[in-house]
């Protein structure tokens, strides 16, 4: 091999090719920039304007754009908070702790209550507040100077990756985006159509892999669709097709038991809709004509209403995501189309709210009692990891790249104070001193291999390597202990989450625990939750289950088919519900005890089945007794879902 190839070996090994190379030179340049504005603006610890760099650049365009958005609305809110806060840190040290530490508490479960880039906001205006008023607490006739310069760096550094991003970072490709929801669209009308014509072969696999591609697409979304007002239209139109993709599963497994050996339910709608599979951009101005569209959901309207308004749904939703003229293809979502409900995470939300609260609180009082600088710096990481890991769902996995990052970047910190900044007199010197450090950090930053670890060591670099004049006077050993104060905080906090890791298995307790009781309070009309909530809800759970599942234990024990039981039981509930003004005096005899029965669904669903099976041969009305077979049916199939956490009792719904 000759010396001319070794870069491009190397660079293969570490995961860098040429656009890598170029977004790594991109969050260099533009950190030492922020630096450099802030160094000779002489703004107090210019160090902070770099850091920003490295959080809010992203690899598409709109979500690095959105991302400084909400950088800006969290920084201007945590730090209005915290201005409010240090006004009581000469009278009432430890009133403000407290009030930090509730404020840290509310927004570090607030990450947890918003959807996609909104929750960035809320994690900067928890970790903003920390930045402020801690610091604030060693220095308090300086307060309000070190706290603007908090936010002043802050606001340099987002602009400046903002201004790099809008020349360098190009826009995600929202085409191909689209393409692959109504892939998984077509997908699902494939299994029905197999259905329909009595010809499906391995449902629950084919149920099981289009749940999970569901579930990753609409996690990926967040990241392609951020950053574009078009785009965000186009969300309601996602979110309408993905909810009625899991309603065709649904349904599909439904409908599967009507068929008949030789008696296929509806050969010639599940024909149109074999064809429909075969959905891609090019075809599309051809499958969805209106001719056999109309034809179609005419089919589907005379199979299952239920089925033609999922399938009315999808095909207005496909062509507006396909069609090349949109204004052609628009159509307005009716106030009765089930919407993916938010993805919002009390458990987790209440969890990382009382654990960011107490770390801060526990840290900073502790620090603030000791009175050392190496104090404030472990109170003001340990506040800020536990923040920023506490805002994941599964830590455990980032924790590990936390620490190794966080390592590296502060022993690198340590060997740049005691070996270059001592030699180094001017402000010039001092931005000119960091720029090979913000090179190696934003090339390791683009690799595949040191991605992870290379965002943490290099904000632990920035933060310990105190570059600033005037410097501080502190001795060797004392710069070993303010860098090995960030290690014990991370060590602290990243190996609690390795150690007490957040459970897969906890999740889908969860998540099931949250279907079962939205189906209790459906079938006691409790809380006014309709047929579309439910939906929704249960819609949005079944998406968390699917992606939970795939870690834990319970994937064998609860599979895709049960939780799609689980959709087409309350699909039966709200069917029983909007029958009852039907109902015949003989069929309210016969039912008399009806929602008392569906009550014991989690205790012993095989026996509440054999009730509504024999309440389906008793009853007389075609419409009720296909409900009261649908509702049975659906017991059988998910019985292990329903009774997964059995002790969920009607007092709790």
């Amino acid at each position: 091999m000759t010396n001319n190839m070794l870069p491009l070996r190397l660079a293969q090994v570490i995961g860098l090719d040429k656009p890598g190379v170029v977004y790594g030179l991109q969050l260099a340049l533009s950190a030492w920039l922020a630096f450099a504005v802030a160094s000779f603006l002489h703004i107090p610890n210019p160090f902070w304007a770099a850091m920003p760099v490295f959080v809010v650049a992203q690899a598409t365009r709109g979500l690095a754009f959105e991302r400084g958005l909400y950088r800006f609305v969290g920084t201007a809110l945590g730090a209005l908070a915290g201005f409010g806060m240090i006004h009581f840190i000469q009278d009432a040290p430890y009133a403000a702790l407290l009030m930090l530490a509730l404020w840290v508490a509310v927004f570090g479960a607030l990450t947890h209550l918003l959807y996609g880039v909104q929750s960035y906001a809320m994690l900067m205006a928890g970790i903003t507040a920390v930045v402020v008023v801690i610091p604030c607490l060693f220095a308090p006739e300086n307060y309000m100077q070190l706290a603007l310069a908090r936010v002043e760096c802050t606001f340099i550094g987002v602009i400046m990756i903002t201004l790099s991003s809008a020349l360098f970072t190009p826009n995600a490709d929202r085409d191909r985006f689209y393409l692959s929801v109504c892939e998984v669209a077509a997908s699902a009308c494939h299994l029905l159509g197999t259905t329909l014509k009595g010809t499906t072969k391995d449902g629950a696999a084919q149920e099981a892999e289009i749940l999970d591609k569901i579930s990753r697409l609409e996690a990926s979304g967040i990241a392609i669709m951020a950053g574009s007002p078009i785009a965000a239209k186009q969300k309601r139109v996602i979110n309408a097709v993905i909810v009625s993709t899991i309603g065709l599963l649904a349904t599909s497994r439904r409908l599967h038991t009507r068929n008949r050996p030789g008696k296929p339910l509806a050969p010639e709608l599940g024909d149109h809709l074999l064809m429909l599979s075969t959905l891609t951009k090019d075809n599309a101005p051809q499958v969805l004509r209106p001719e056999p569209v109309q034809q179609m959901l005419a089919l589907a309207q005379a199979t299952d209403p239920t089925l033609a308004q999922h399938m009315q749904r999808l095909l207005k939703g496909a062509k507006q995501l396909l069609a090349s003229d949109q204004e052609a293809a628009r159509f307005v979502l009716g106030t009765d189309t089930p919407m993916l409900a938010p993805a919002t995470h009390w458990g987790l939300a209440r969890q990382t709210g009382l654990l960011c609260g107490l770390i801060t609180l526990v840290s900073a009082s502790l620090a603030y009692a000791g009175g050392s600088f190496i104090g404030e710096m472990t109170a003001l990481a340990t506040a800020m990891f536990s923040l920023v890991l506490g805002s994941m769902i599964k830590p455990q996995i980032v924790a590990p790249f936390l620490l190794k990052g966080i390592i590296a970047g502060s022993v690198i910190a340590v060997g740049y104070r005691l070996v270059i900044f001592p030699h180094i007199h001017s402000t010039e010197l001092v931005v000119i001193s960091l720029l090979p450090f913000l090179l190696i950090g934003g090339v390791a930053r683009a690799s595949k291999m040191f991605g992870f670890p290379a965002l943490d060591a290099t904000m632990a670099f920035l933060l310990g390597s105190q570059a600033m004049l005037p410097a501080r006077v502190v001795t060797p050993l004392q710069v070993m202990a303010e860098s090995g104060s960030m290690i014990l905080a991370a060590c602290i906090v990243a190996g609690g989450f390795i150690l007490l890791p957040r459970r897969s298995d906890r999740h889908v307790h969860e998540a099931t625990r949250t279907i079962n009781k939205d189906l209790f309070r459906l079938i006691n009309h409790s809380g006014k939750l309709g047929e579309q909530r439910w939906m929704a809800r249960s819609v949005r759970q079944t998406l968390r289950l699917t992606a939970h599942l795939a870690q834990s234990g319970q994937r064998h024990s609860l599979a895709p088919a049960h939780i799609v039981s689980a959709l087409n039981f309350g699909h039966s509930i709200a069917q029983l519900h909007s029958l009852r003004d039907t109902w015949t005096p003989h069929t309210r005899d016969i039912l008399q005890d009806l929602d008392a029965q569906l009550n014991t669904f989690t205790e012993e669903p095989n026996t509440l089945a054999a009730t509504l099976m024999q309440y389906a041969r008793d009853v007389q009305q075609p419409a009720v007794a296909d409900a009261l077979w649908s509702a049975s049916e659906a017991l059988i199939t998910g019985r292990d879902f329903f009774s997964y956490r059995p002790g969920i009792r009607r007092s709790q719904a």
